[in-house]
């Protein structure tokens, strides 16, 4: 069977320092949305990023980002977690898609 490729946009690399917290669920809102998380991110597109983390991700996690990610005339401050993938023992690979993508022009909500 050919593989097809999924993405709509194309990746590049982007290696940066990404800092964040996760979005907090009803039972441990304290607890989780004031932990700041430390990735280093390896690729983006116009889509989403990939981040490399020390901890497990879960698939629908949001993360907001501490600083504004900005890509071409778009700017993203959060994303939903896609994929998670272990590369080792503290070392996992996990894929967002941003979930509010704007133009740099526009001011937040």
């Amino acid at each position: 069977m050919p593989f097809t490729e999924k993405r709509k946009y194309e990746r590049r690399p982007y290696v940066k320092p990404l800092r964040y917290h996760l979005a907090a669920s009803d039972i441990d809102k304290p607890k989780r949305n004031e932990i700041e998380y430390e990735g280093m991110s390896f690729d983006i597109s116009e889509g989403g990023i990939g981040i490399i983390t020390p901890h497990p991700l879960n698939e629908g996690d949001i993360l907001f980002f501490r600083d504004e990610i900005k890509v071409n005339t778009l700017v993203a401050t959060s994303g939903v977690v896609k994929w998670v993938l272990r590369l080792a023992d503290t070392t996992y690979r996990s894929g967002l898609e941003f979930s509010d993508l704007r133009s740099q022009s526009e001011g937040p909500d």
